[in-house]
């Protein structure tokens, strides 16, 4: 199992990361554990959940929709 950061996972993906830090705030991501202030994230089990979002917002679901479903 990989471990990543926000920030790291944002460099993956070529995305903001405060739009990750958002879907986080919004419990669509979670943290395996934490390193002083800082959440450590499954990167594989992160991405793919990333990547989904990403798919269902472009289908036109809303987050609170997304949010729904998991």
């Amino acid at each position: 199992m990989k471990h990543a950061s926000l920030g790291e996972i944002a460099v993956q993906l070529g995305i903001n990361k405060s739009r990750l830090a958002y879907y986080f705030s919004m419990g669509l991501i979670k943290p395996i554990s934490k390193v002083g202030k800082m959440n450590v994230f499954d990167l594989d089990k992160t991405l793919s959940t990333i990547k989904r979002i990403e798919e269902l917002k472009n289908k036109g679901k809303k987050l609170k929709e997304i949010k729904k479903l998991k």
